[in-house]
């Protein structure tokens, strides 16, 4: 790879599982670290990297690598993985872009959906060879020779790159305007309410890690069966209206919850096709695209039985308006006994774009136009 400066975003795969998060046989230690940063989490899709994106592209790279097959499970994945793509192209400055296609499940869609990302944001493709051989005994991540072939097809491709004329983005998408936003994207960062004694009422911090002296799953969850909400102070921005997306995370054993706000702000679903399946609000079961998926691979729902149980951090994003001018309180409660784990939150202004569409469009609800309307607004939002 010679001198090339290379950021490497990905998953759980770039983070070395499959060998048992041996790092040392990871792929990405095929490149010399004082020429590549890496940022990788796993059990996320590429979402994960939309919010607050700035902060994992610290510099000009030379070559961006994007390594997400195995994580491109939840609806709306690609087109994560498209805009992920010019948004870092841009920051970066990359004279090339590379997606690593190993596809994760055997005879899944996502080696398509790469392949299609790929093409639709204008990246280089380097496909990988995913025969049973080079898998782990999850059948999801690459074993040690698995690893040692995606390194192999990466360094060809470094190999072929030229950065001696930096790449312009042909299309002005790939460098969209700025929208302010604010991250939280660690559990114990979130801005939730305590009690006297420190801690939320009802809810406690855990570390579902397997590995926590390498990596850390952070989350929220109930620590008793009274059904308590867990609370969040959402800022006030310089807007008065925002869209607020809570992580969390999702599986076929996952409970449902209840998302509110409280008096003075009023909330409302995102105006977009299939929302209810990519962003469901008020209620979020936590599984909302398991019965699909569970029918197509025959997967039972007992927890004890079923030896198929993947976890990821899904996201549901809703609007918030504010009709005061301090900040507004979020609420999650827990509808049933099952476990929920909350992960994370993040707050980010609308686009002219999405607020006049959604104040024009005849399918708008009477608060999601409301919304359209005043979201933009700065200051008085008492008046909203």
């Amino acid at each position: 790879m010679n001198d090339l400066a290379v950021l490497i975003i990905g998953g759980s795969v770039t983070g070395g599982s499959g060998v048992e998060n041996r790092s040392k046989h990871a792929w990405r230690k095929a490149l010399d670290p004082n020429h590549a940063t890496v940022h990788f989490k796993g059990a996320i899709d590429p979402s994960y990297f939309l919010h607050c994106t700035a902060r994992f592209v610290e510099h000009s790279y030379d070559v961006v690598l994007f390594d997400l097959g195995a994580n491109m499970v939840a609806p709306g994945s690609a087109s994560s993985l498209v805009e992920l793509i010019r948004r870092v192209r841009c920051l970066a400055n990359a004279s090339a872009v590379g997606v690593v296609n190993w596809p994760g499940w055997p005879g899944g869609p996502n080696p398509y959906r790469m392949r299609w990302a790929a093409n639709e944001a204008r990246a280089a493709l380097i496909e990988v060879p995913h025969g049973p051989e080079l898998y782990s005994t999850d059948r999801v991540h690459p074993n040690e020779r698995g690893h040692a072939l995606i390194a192999e097809r990466v360094l060809a491709y470094l190999g072929s790159v030229d950065a001696s004329t930096r790449a312009v983005p042909s299309a002005s998408y790939d460098c969209a305007a700025h929208v302010f936003e604010q991250c939280y994207p660690s559990a114990p960062e979130m801005p939730v309410v305590r009690d006297a004694t420190g801690e939320p009422h009802g809810w406690q911090l855990v570390d579902d890690s397997p590995t926590p002296k390498l990596l850390h799953k952070y989350g929220w969850v109930p620590s008793s069966r009274c059904g308590a909400p867990l609370t969040m102070v959402v800022p006030p921005g310089d807007t008065c209206g925002v869209i607020v997306t809570v992580s969390y995370l999702a599986s076929n054993v996952t409970g449902p919850f209840r998302l509110a706000c409280e008096a003075g702000c009023a909330c409302s679903p995102l105006r977009k096709w299939a929302q209810d399946m990519s962003d469901p609000f008020p209620i979020v079961t936590g599984h909302e695209y398991w019965p699909k998926l569970m029918k197509k691979r025959n997967i039972t729902t007992n927890s004890t039985r079923n030896p198929y149980r993947p976890k990821t951090t899904h996201d549901t994003a809703f609007h918030l308006l504010r009709q005061r001018e301090e900040a507004c309180r979020l609420t999650v409660t827990p509808i049933t006994d099952e476990r929920v784990r909350i992960d994370a939150l993040y707050v980010r202004e609308p686009d002219a774009a999405y607020a006049n569409a959604t104040s024009h469009s005849p399918l708008s609800t009477f608060e999601q136009r409301r919304f359209g309307m005043y979201a933009r607004r700065r200051g008085h939002c008492d008046a909203s």
